[in-house]
């Protein structure tokens, strides 16, 4: 790195410790005010160990209230927790995307949509005192409930603050991220495990299996009569499914590379580009540069309508992002490229896949930040990889090693 890279990228870390130090030296003060808020709730009286709860027949909060390939992450601990308490009432609070994502899971009783405040200015979204007001309702609202487990999967100290805001008389999570005297239990999770096994060791804390599966999605009949009437326009053709987007700038392969892969690929296969409408200008400009025709459904789908589709996919190319995962949940091969992500944290979980990425310094980094001038982690990825990438895995699609299916993925 040059000289000014290497100097921001010292003032990131200073950051990063700040950050630290700021939790560290607040939380004194947070305890006591915990300590008295406990008190005069009555929280206090009311809590009590892992070990005297009941084996089963509780009533049970699970917190996991970010992005939706965070939560399809999670799928699998959810399934877990469900086979460890059978009997009891499990309540899921997530974000509205990962609302719709879950639905009709067995795994859970209830969810319950929640735009959670921090996690939406993270991402640039606007905040204000209807939030504040919203976090005030819902607590209340939880507390309303008499849980007598709450579980919160992600280590993030904000959500840990919040289920033992909601009042659970026993509270399980991990302190990676700060909050420990929050939580009855702190699960000690293995911080570097792909994050499919990390909410897996959390829900083992409260006694559940921690055996890895792939994240599964509960597909209906509508959502696959959906998604194969948007792909009528091929006509049987098969097709390799785009998504351009990511959470992050930071995270986006360059539009002019998808469109030197489309211009490959789409001699023998059709392109077929999904995503959320957010996503126009990107598929737009892909229109103008690639030499090949590529069907546009961004923003035509809801996210169970798109993991119908990409279930009928040969194979899915994208960046690191929430479809991406959809693609996994439903078995498909997958190429993808990571550049400021942990790849041994965030890949596509439990599928065949080719995953390029840049070996830089600066690796891996904060997802919005960047010590260069541009995105080299992505702009450094050739396309060549990444047809070469995707030819070896469609070879093995048309070998039958991944056949095309039009019912719910294999398990």
């Amino acid at each position: 790195m040059s000289p000014r890279p290497r100097a921001f990228a010292r003032r990131l870390r200073l950051t990063q410790r700040r950050k630290r130090k700021i939790l560290s030296a607040v939380e004194p003060l947070l305890r006591l005010g915990w300590a008295g808020w406990s008190v005069l709730s009555g929280d206090q009286s009311r809590r009590c160990r892992l070990e005297d709860l009941p084996g089963d027949g509780l009533k049970i909060l699970v917190v996991r209230l970010d992005t939706i390939g965070d939560v399809l992450l999670s799928e699998p601990a959810l399934r877990a927790i469900r086979a460890r308490f059978p009997r009891s009432t499990i309540h899921l609070i997530t974000s509205p995307a990962g609302a719709a994502l879950i639905e009709g899971t067995p795994a859970v009783d209830r969810i319950i949509p929640f735009r959670a405040p921090w996690h939406a200015a993270w991402r640039g979204q606007r905040v204000g005192l209807r939030d504040a007001l919203a976090i005030a309702r819902m607590v209340r609202a939880l507390r309303a409930e008499r849980y007598d487990l709450g579980i919160e999967l992600r280590a993030d100290f904000r959500d840990i603050l919040f289920l033992a805001a909601a009042g659970a008389r026993v509270t399980v999570g991990d302190s990676w991220r700060g909050g420990g005297w929050l939580l009855t239990v702190d699960a000690g999770a293995p911080v570097e495990a792909h994050r499919v096994e990390f909410a897996l060791a959390i829900a083992a804390a409260a006694g559940a299996d921690s055996a890895p599966s792939r994240p599964r999605i509960v597909l209906s009949e509508a959502d696959r009569a959906a998604a194969a009437r948007a792909l009528a326009p091929l006509d049987g053709r098969r097709f390799v499914a785009f998504h351009l987007g990511a959470g992050f700038a930071s995270k986006c392969l360059p539009v002019d590379r998808f469109a030197k892969v489309a211009g490959k690929l789409g001699r023998e296969r059709a392109i077929v580009v999904i995503g959320g409408a957010e996503e126009r200008p990107l598929v737009e400009e892909l229109r103008r540069l690639a030499p090949t025709p590529v069907l546009d459904l961004v923003g035509a789908l809801t996210l169970k309508e798109t993991a119908a589709l990409l279930e009928r996919a040969d194979l899915f190319v994208g960046n690191d992002s929430g479809p991406m995962h959809l693609a996994a949940a439903v078995g498909r091969p997958i190429v993808t490229f990571f550049g400021p992500s942990e790849p041994h944290k965030y890949r596509p979980y439990g599928v065949v896949q080719r995953l390029i990425e840049i070996d830089l310094p600066c690796r891996p980094c904060d997802h919005v930040h960047c010590v260069h001038d541009e995105f080299l982690c992505m702009t450094r990825i050739a396309p060549s990889e990444i047809v070469e990438a995707a030819d070896d895995l469609l070879a093995a699609v048309s070998g039958g090693s991944f056949p095309l299916r039009s019912g719910p993925p294999v398990q």
